[in-house]
């Protein structure tokens, strides 16, 4: 079990009595799949070293997507739980990235749209 985060704020989410909330199966893997791809897209703002998104050269200068592609799989695929990715789709439009995938797990398929702006 871990810790619940609010899908919208990504906060912890308290309990009435005063506790967080824990989260498990299906939705610990989306959560765990969600935060990854978000930390290595550099996302984690108290330390920018975290992530492999390299903005000059991934976003700026003629963007390779397929190289993106490759290291979202690496993640998606090496989150507890996850069996497989069915279908994956990388967009990038107005200085935004969005990683769109369908993935297989132990609890069933999971949809997932992760956004990334610049």
């Amino acid at each position: 079990m871990q810790l619940a985060l609010d899908r919208a704020t990504h906060d912890l989410i308290k309990t009435t009595s005063g506790g967080v909330l824990r989260v498990s199966d299906g939705r610990y893997t989306v959560q765990a799949l969600k935060c990854r791809l978000k930390a290595n897209l550099g996302e984690w703002i108290l330390n920018p070293t975290v992530g492999w998104l390299n903005l000059e050269n991934d976003l700026v200068r003629g963007y390779d997507l397929f190289g993106l592609e490759v290291r979202a799989k690496e993640i998606i695929l090496g989150t507890k739980f996850v069996k497989e990715i069915l279908t994956i789709d990388l967009t990038y439009s107005d200085r935004k990235l969005t990683i769109a995938f369908t993935a297989s797990t132990v609890f069933g398929n999971i949809d997932l749209t992760v956004p990334w702006e610049l």
